[in-house]
């Protein structure tokens, strides 16, 4: 709740700014955000939340390159638990922007954050030292980089908000249609940009900071709504066994954008884990295994977590991973296991999700043992998964838990039943 509070006290603080600095950016010539005050209205009137939010960054990113005239603007966002930034490309208005991620102690962008300063390079980039990332990223992409003028965006405490950066000053009026060597602007950015950009700067750094805390905050309120869904899906049910390990983990695999998930739960007269899988042709098996065998197995016999980045491959204890995926032609990328306690504070099972997935346009990239991991799959479960994944599993404890005491009422009523019909027979 504290977290919670910290990110709504930023909103507020915000909102007592936005009147007074509404009248300026409607009053400013070429104002960067003016047309986005529209949209700002509408999160505070309670419409679509992420979506407002998400058109508003993406149209701060658009109506900067048009200030700048600049061919592409990036912003990046800081994401403190990865150590990355991540930022949308805005290409053009009819094109749907493009998310990357970047260390955030590399390149130019890192060395605008480090230093906390303006970087502006001229007409040739590539004749620059600094440039062989920029220049690598542009092979990769098919572009290339003739200027950059980036900016440090900080709050009122000197933190690092966001990172600017604009690419590639074009012509006054140039033919779009033109290649886009034919339209830069040799002279590059000038200080009249740079000044153009501080002067709404404030704004754009105060609605990027109410971005990011409302991102932290949104996730949180994702998490809770899960875990409602779970409740509920559960309490809807049958309560059966088989049914709470599907829907209590279907819900954790979407929760935390992991490929696969299971749980596996405790089987304490034999020191074993337990669980069911669904192949390919529908059928369910049992599988087991014992308590330390696996990843899942020193999990329950440690009572720690173990999140294992990407690559796993890369970890000293893989090779049963290796030969389990080469069995099953599937690819182990990420892992994050953690133990499920029950409100007595026992050990009841385990959850386990396996390869953490990036949010990408194409949804449909498949693991394959033999063949090179898609770029989707390059990432890791963090520390925020894990608290959340920690606050899913204690409700999963209490829903277990009570699936057990319910299972052994009814295997006492039977009992019973039994019983009393013998003895009338």
């Amino acid at each position: 709740m504290q977290i919670f509070n910290s990110q709504v006290g930023v909103a507020l603080y915000n909102a007592r700014q936005y009147e007074a600095m509404k009248q300026h950016a409607e009053n400013t010539p070429q104002g960067v955000i003016s047309q986005t005050l529209a949209m700002l209205n509408q999160v505070m009137d309670g419409q679509g939340f992420d979506e407002i939010l998400d058109a508003t960054l993406r149209s701060i990113t658009l109506k900067t390159g048009k200030l700048l005239n600049a061919d592409r603007t990036t912003i990046f966002m800081l994401d403190e638990e990865r150590n990355e930034f991540w930022s949308m490309i805005a290409e053009s208005e009819e094109n749907c922007p493009l998310e990357i991620r970047v260390p955030a102690d590399k390149g130019i962008v890192g060395e605008v954050a480090k230093l906390k300063k303006v970087v502006n390079i001229p007409y040739d980039f590539y004749d620059d030292p600094r440039s062989k990332t920029a220049q690598e990223q542009d092979q990769k992409n098919g572009y290339r980089t003739y200027s950059m003028l980036a900016f440090p965006l900080l709050n009122e405490q000197g933190i690092l908000v966001t990172v600017v950066q604009a690419i590639n000053k074009l012509k006054p009026g140039c033919d779009r249609s033109l290649p886009l060597s034919e339209r830069i602007d040799h002279q590059g950015f000038t200080s009249d940009d740079e000044q153009q950009f501080l002067e709404n700067a404030p704004l754009i750094r105060m609605i990027l900071e109410s971005f990011c805390s409302y991102h932290k905050t949104a996730r949180g309120q994702r998490v809770a709504a899960a875990l409602m869904a779970a409740t509920r899906s559960v309490s809807q049910s049958s309560l059966e066994l088989d049914e709470i390990l599907k829907r209590v983990m279907a819900a954790a695999k979407d929760l935390m954008m992991a490929d696969r998930s299971t749980l596996w739960l405790l089987d304490r007269q034999n020191n074993q884990l337990w669980t069911k899988i669904t192949f390919n042709d529908g059928s369910e098996h049992e599988i087991r295994i014992q308590v330390g065998q696996g990843y899942a197995g020193k999990v329950a016999e440690m009572g720690v977590s173990l999140n294992i980045p990407f690559d796993l491959y890369d970890y000293p204890d893989s090779e049963t991973a290796k030969k389990t995926d080469q069995k099953t032609g599937y690819r182990t990328c990420s892992l994050l296991c953690m133990p499920v306690w029950n409100p007595d504070g026992e050990l009841i099972g385990v959850t386990q999700l396996v390869n953490k997935k990036k949010p990408v346009e194409d949804d449909d990239q498949v693991l394959s043992y033999d063949t090179e991991v898609p770029e989707a799959f390059r990432v890791s479960f963090d520390s925020n998964d894990q608290k959340y994944m920690q606050v899913f599993n204690n409700q999963v404890g209490v829903i277990l838990q009570n699936a057990e005491l319910l299972a052994a009422v009814k295997h006492q009523e039977k009992s019973f039943r039994e019983k009393f019909n013998q003895g009338n027979g």
